[in-house]
């Protein structure tokens, strides 16, 4: 009898008893039914039913009364009341006491009773995967958290292990696509990350994250990150197919705005991801947050890419778009941290303009680039600095 599909009706009314037996158990439920408050109390034990139903008008015990009764046994147990229209203040009582649902006499429609227990069971069944996730969540922590015991001990030992993680630079791909970055902190460890790898023959993929604030737990978070999103390649064939690369960006950053909002760390992340086709010749990207936005030099000179998204971290939806750009046979790539504005004298709008101008200057060269902009001969950086470039031809 016990069971996640047992059901206790609790219910005097025969006609109405039947007829909400007959609809529940259509829907695969095993109906134990008690004809009274004490003999419906007496049925019930903590895991035994996943729904009770009871109406609120018994002939020995308030409907109410076992309400209370049930939820002070399980609290987590739904339940469901049933009532006349003379009882809508009883309704809005039960639902005050924990009731999941209501539904009025007589009953004459299985839809209406169809349509409550589904939607309490399909509410039950979500609320089971978030708890796998957020048990899944917490190793996690756990385990983040003997990371920053480590680095606590050691930060050197924590700035080397960073860079571990870190792809080499510079870095050919087949095609001619080159990578490379520059990555400087403000402190030991850094809030930025890069990543970038070839998939199949075809797709070079690659992201720069810059999370919030300094140090060692905005560094445990671009672990996290580097971490999920080899968990997902690990689940699925990202970058594999040419019909499916935009939907794969956008489940990147979906999947990090989720375990960055999961995990209530207080830290939120501005993103670049994108891959690049090199057999059509064609970027397909998706930004988060980010500022500056990246810029594309071609032989007309260098221009910010279009595209906009709310960051990671601080909204369930965050509206991201994937955009495309054409490339041409030579061109180069250039996607800056917002830390790289604290080096440009001026207002946001003057800061932008003259990283422009200089990623221009450099034709996109990382070191020339870096050169210009002081990025390592600044001394203490106000924040993280990071640079990433791709090219070809």
């Amino acid at each position: 009898m016990a069971g996640r599909k047992s059901l206790l009706l609790i219910e005097e009314d025969q006609r109405s008893r039947d007829f909400v037996r007959g609809a529940l158990s259509r829907l695969g439920f095993e109906v134990v039914v008690a004809q009274s408050g004490v003999e419906g109390v007496g049925r019930f034990a903590p895991g035994l039913f996943s729904l009770v139903i009871t109406d609120l008008h018994l002939p020995d015990m308030g409907g109410l009364e076992v309400l209370r009764k049930i939820k002070h046994l399980s609290p987590d147990t739904a339940v469901v009341v049933l009532a006349s229209d003379s009882e809508v203040s009883d309704v809005v009582q039960a639902l005050r006491l924990g009731a999941s649902d209501y539904l009025l006499k007589p009953l004459q429609d299985a839809a209406v009773i169809d349509h409550a227990v589904c939607r309490i069971t399909n509410a039950e069944t979500l609320e089971l995967q978030n708890r796998e996730y957020r048990e899944e969540l917490e190793r996690r922590n756990r385990e983040l958290r003997d990371h920053v015991e480590l680095l606590q001990r050691d930060q050197q030992a924590g700035r080397l292990l960073q860079q571990h993680l870190l792809p080499r630079t510079p870095y050919q791909y087949p095609g001619g696509i080159e990578a490379a970055y520059r990555l400087n902190p403000s402190l030991y460890l850094s809030g930025d990350f890069v990543d970038y790898g070839l998939f199949g023959e075809r797709f070079v993929a690659f992201y720069l994250v810059d999370v919030s604030g300094h140090g060692v737990s905005s560094a445990l978070v671009t672990a996290l990150i580097k971490h999920s999103i080899m968990h997902l390649l690990r689940e699925k064939p990202l970058f594999a197919q040419l019909d499916t690369l935009d939907s794969d960006l956008l489940d990147i950053l979906g999947m990090i705005n989720s375990e960055l909002l999961s995990t209530r760390l207080d830290k939120h992340a501005s993103m670049f991801v994108g891959v690049i086709d090199g057999r059509a010749r064609q970027l397909h990207y998706a930004v988060a947050g980010q500022v500056p936005m990246p810029a594309l030099i071609t032989a007309s000179g260098a221009d910010w890419l279009p595209g906009k998204g709310r960051p990671l971290g601080l909204f369930e939806q965050g509206n991201w778009q994937v955009m495309r750009a054409s490339l041409p046979p030579s061109w180069r790539l250039v996607a800056c941290s917002d830390g790289v504005l604290e080096l440009l004298e001026g207002d946001l709008l003057q800061k932008e303009a003259r990283l422009l101008q200089a990623i221009d200057h450099s034709r996109g060269d990382l070191d020339s680039l870096c050169t210009e902009l002081h990025v390592d001969t600044s001394g203490a950086l106000p924040d993280d600095v990071t640079i990433l470039t791709l090219r070809q031809g």
